[in-house]
């Protein structure tokens, strides 16, 4: 929201709003102290230490060619008003005269070679950047510089400030036309960069048109790295001068900036200015990346190709950062490829946010107020909204932001979604199938339906270019597992059984220039591959071609996306922060004690009844799947529960050394097994149904186990599994449950339900619930000696929202996970009724998983927590034309 006129910046008070852009916005101020008007920048991000110290050094450029910084803020620059037009502005009314331009060409160079003489490279030089007084005094504008070993930056095109940016090499900064040839490579650039910058506003300052241009930034590129400029165009006495400069090899560019004026063979006009003793050469080389100076943006602008047909000769690759200190989850290309859309949590925070990023931006824009659970991002066609799932409803969000809109209800285990041009929108689920809705909203028709001949989960659906037919993912037995067609014409009955490619994962698939020449992507291992599809014949054809390594496996959305403009995005790592967790002890103060373990990928984790044995599930990386292990707490040393490959997670320890977990030998759609803690044996299988189920909690006199069910009717129900009675073997040598271990609902209601937890005593069960339309913790009486069983009355417990709570083994106290975090603690009274008391803080919990803590015995906390070197992602990897790679 803008500052409002008289609001206080320190000792600046803010006067009116000058403009605005991807950096931040820029205000006129005025300083009582020193009674003089100011620009104050004011950036979404508070600075760091290091962005105050290196502002530092940005402002020791005391030059009167360069706009000065007087100060830094906690989230604020503030610089020198400067009044005037921007040379961008001067030359929109036409060439300017040469004596004219020369004269503003001579300051220009001045300020530049202030700045490369204390190793400081400009690296976005553009008429834009640049401001005439009205006096005729040239000040430049908006330094970004680079560091050796920083993060590479882009700049906006929203003048007036100076705006500082750590950069590495690898990385597209600048803006497209004043780009040197081998800083729109990608390449590591020096003082050169400038100087070719340099050379390309003075010819624009001489013609009044732009030297390269195009009808999008790919061909502006292009055009930057082949064309050669019009030498007609300019004064015979600039051309030398010129030429020196716009050399696209840069070891034939003129060295110096100081060396500009020798290479001039006339003077066309005698009045001309005449550079100061300032502007000199200045011996010996100045290392491209020595000085590292502060970014308002913290973030990168990428440069992409937006057509069809692209004049490069080669794929361009480049990388953008995450936002901050996130990690990115998952991410999508919208069709026009301009911008990506993408999740991200922060390393003190496993709430996922959605973030959009504009490539002709300098930073990711937050789309607020959107839930935790924010998964499967899809595209409009028009590339206008953003679709997704979260906590049972398919959404949208126009991606320029404003609130959310609900299409439909969408059953639980939300598995990415499509966008066809006639409005209907495809998506997947892990327990119905694919289904189908109107974009407009309305109620969600099966389209693909789910079973063990068609495969246990449908997922990741795309449509084809004629909009009526479309790809999407089986998995289940392995002969099922692959990518399959269907169509919007089809009922789910008609729907084609013809595997088109075994695969194991999601996929992508990128349409091209011609509607029927496009290519599927899809992993294999950690590689990303790319195969030609005839979208008429509705075949894969050709060969299968390496297009990225080094991707991170997921059994979630793809790591990667493409669009049929030519642009792949894609990450080498999603799991930074989850890969950076530890099994941490806190008290009820959230002081720390101790750990368990080394860092890891651990997701779930449950304490034996004891306190003595801890079970998690580590996520494997070369498969993307979880497998459970076990460890004495006293020791820490870890070790598998089960072998094999098959897929495990969510492991329960019962009072008698068992432990129940979700198991998956065959699909990803998984019913609950036990095996024995001493790991002797084979698992059991307990509860079986086509739906996924997890087990939760045991009561502690290991009669009952509770568990939550993902119904085909969109929500979670909880039942329990009584555990009397004997487990024989059947005549397939499978042990399977007695009747008198059959499982009883106990809550199976329109809302969802899940975390259920036995009291101590074994009479009650907390749990949490969206039933208000959000998520609350609640107790109900638990009566299982009833015929049936049934839940008796029900008492909330949180009052702002609630989550996975669990019992101190008294009955005394209930503890839950607020929405901001934090854990709470209510007192309780559980005889003869429930009476809760007051919710307490107790301390800020860092948790990430779906069962992130639990409780021993003697009160103390064990929480699944994101370490301190958890802060961020490995930065997105954007690759122009990439379909070029294939054609080597």
């Amino acid at each position: 929201m803008p500052l409002a006129p008289g609001t206080h910046l320190g000792p600046h008070e803010i006067v009116s709003l000058l403009g605005s852009g991807g950096m931040g916005e820029v205000y006129r101020a005025h300083d009582a102290r020193l009674n003089r008007d100011v620009a104050v920048k004011v950036s979404g991000e508070r600075f760091t230490e290091r962005f105050e110290r290196e502002a530092r050094v940005i402002a020791s450029l005391n030059h009167p060619h360069i706009c000065h910084l007087y100060d830094v803020g906690p989230d604020y620059l503030v610089m020198e008003l400067v009044e005037g037009d921007t040379l961008a502005e001067i030359i929109g009314k036409g060439a300017i005269p040469p004596a004219e331009g020369l004269r503003y060409a001579a300051q220009i160079a001045e300020a530049l070679d202030a700045a490369h003489a204390q190793g400081i490279v400009h690296r976005d030089l553009k008429p834009a950047n640049v401001k005439v007084t009205p006096g005729g005094t040239v000040k430049v504008l908006d330094f970004g510089l680079a560091k050796v070993g920083g993060t590479a930056t882009a700049h906006s095109d929203h003048p007036p400030t100076i705006s500082l940016a750590a950069t590495q090499a690898g990385m597209i900064v600048g803006t497209a036309a004043y780009m040197a040839p081998e800083q729109a490579r990608g390449k590591p650039v020096d003082k050169r960069a400038d100087i070719w910058a340099f050379g390309v506003v003075l010819y624009e300052m001489l013609t009044g048109e732009r030297l390269f241009e195009g009808e999008d930034v790919s061909e502006v590129l292009a055009a930057v790295i082949k064309d050669e400029p019009r030498w007609d165009r300019v004064p015979a006495n600039t051309r030398r001068l010129l030429k020196k400069c716009l050399q696209k090899d840069p070891t034939h560019r003129l060295r110096d900036i100081g060396d500009a004026w020798d290479l001039l063979e006339e003077v066309a006009d005698p009045t001309r200015a005449q550079p100061s003793a300032g502007l000199r050469p200045w011996l010996g080389a100045v290392a491209w990346g020595v000085a590292a100076l502060v970014t308002l943006a913290l973030g990168v602008l990428a440069f992409i190709h937006f057509r069809e047909q692209t004049a490069l000769a080669e794929p361009v690759r480049f990388q953008i950062p995450p936002p901050g200190k996130t990690a990115i989850t998952s991410l999508s290309v919208s069709p026009d490829g301009r911008r990506v859309a993408f999740t991200a949590r922060t390393a003190d925070s496993v709430a996922q946010q959605l973030w959009v990023r504009s490539l002709d931006a300098l930073e990711a824009r937050l789309l607020p107020g959107l839930e935790a659970g924010t998964n499967g991002l899809f595209w409009s066609p028009d590339s206008r909204f953003v679709g997704f799932g979260t906590q049972g409803k398919l959404k949208k969000v126009d991606a320029s932001g404003g609130p959310a809109q609900t299409i439909c209800d969408a059953p639980a285990g939300f598995r990415g979604g499509a966008w066809s041009p006639d409005g209907v929108i495809i998506f997947g689920t892990g327990a119905s199938g694919l289904m189908q809705v109107s974009a407009a909203g309305g109620t969600a028709s099966p389209l693909v339906a789910v079973g063990s001949a068609t495969g246990l989960l449908l997922a990741g659906p795309m449509f084809l270019p004629d909009g009526r037919h479309f790809l999407y993912l089986r998995t289940g037995a392995p002969e099922l597992r692959g990518i399959y067609m269907g169509s919007l014409d089809l009922k789910p009955d008609q729907q084609s059984s013809t595997r088109l490619l075994a695969a194991e994962s999601t996929f992508v698939y990128a349409s091209s220039a011609s509607p029927s020449a496009g290519h599927l992507l899809f992993r294999r291992e950690s590689a990303v591959m790319a195969q030609p599809f005839d979208a008429d014949r509705w075949e894969l054809t050709g060969e299968a071609v390496l297009i990225a390594d080094d991707v991170a496996p997921s059994l979630g959305p793809p790591q990667y996306a493409a669009s049929a403009t030519g642009t792949l995005v894609y990450s080498h790592s999603f799991t930074n922060v989850v890969g950076n967790n530890r099994l941490t002890w806190y008290d009820r103060t959230g002081k720390l004690l101790g750990r368990i373990g080394p860092p890891g990928d651990y997701q779930n984790i449950a304490l034996s009844p004891d306190g003595r044995t801890v079970a998690t599930d580590i996520r494997d990386q070369s498969v993307g799947g979880l497998h459970i292990w076990t460890a004495d707490v006293a020791r820490g040393v870890f070790s598998r529960l089960n072998p094999g490959e098959a897929r495990e997670q969510g492991p329960r320890i019962s009072p008698d050394g068992r432990v129940a977990f979700t198991f998956s030998p065959n699909t990803v759609l998984g019913d609950i097994y036990a095996s024995r803690l001493n790991g002797v044996g084979a698992p059991e299988s307990w509860v079986k149904s086509v739906l996924q189920k997890h087990p939760i909690h045991f009561s502690l006199d290991g009669r009952f186990l509770i568990y939550d069910v993902h119904t085909a009717s969109q929500k979670q129900d909880l039942w329990v599994l009584p555990l009397t009675g004997d487990r024989p073997s059947t005549s397939s040598g499978r042990p399977e449950p007695a009747e008198g271990r059959k499982p009883i609902p106990f809550l199976t209601t329109p809302a969802d339900e899940t975390s259920g937890q036995f009291s101590p005593d074994g009479k009650w069960i907390a749990y949490s619930s969206d039933e208000s339309g959000r998520r609350d913790v609640y107790v109900q009486g638990f009566a299982p000696d009833r015929v049936p069983a049934a839940a008796v009355g029900k008492w909330p417990i949180s009052t702002a929202g609630g989550d996975k709570p669990r019992w101190r083994r008294d009955g005394r106290e209930l503890y839950y996970i607020a929405p901001d975090g934090k854990m709470m603690a209510v007192h309780i009274k559980t005889s003869p009724i429930v009476e809760p008391g007051i919710a307490v803080p107790l301390f800020d919990t860092r948790v990430t998983g779906f069962v992130p803590y639990d409780v021993s015995p003697d009160g103390r906390f064990l929480l699944n927590s994101l370490t301190d070197t958890a802060t961020a992602s490995a930065p997105l990897t954007v690759v122009l034309n990439w379909q070029a790679g294939l054609k080597k």
